[in-house]
């Protein structure tokens, strides 16, 4: 019920920790000033990179923590369903949640 993870605890526990682990990342950010329009704006003129760094940070740690997951059986990657990649759509969304972005920020 709880794939991919080895089932260690409760739907309701990885439920519950998902939403307070989700909580305090979105309230470190918003109190981080990356929810500013003006920070993020300076993210996409190449005057501020805070925001850049924070997110690949976090990209890194998720990824490490899945691999440590893995590693000592508590994730089962057989089980994790890895979406195909569409470069050029996702380029083109990007770009389009970029202007979206520069314009929000004016």
């Amino acid at each position: 019920m709880s794939a991919p993870f080895f089932s260690a605890f409760s739907l309701a526990t990885y439920l519950t920790l998902s939403v307070v682990l989700g909580f305090f990342f979105g309230f470190f950010l918003e109190r981080a000033g990356f929810s500013s329009a003006h920070k993020l704006t300076a993210q996409f003129y190449f005057r501020d990179f805070a925001v850049l760094k924070v997110m690949f940070t976090a990209i890194v740690v998720a990824m490490l923590g899945i691999a440590y997951l893995a590693l000592v059986g508590w994730l089962d990657m057989s089980q994790v369903y890895v979406p195909l990649t569409f470069l050029w759509p996702q380029i083109l969304g990007g770009l389009l949640l970029g202007a979206g972005f520069i314009i929000g920020g004016y």
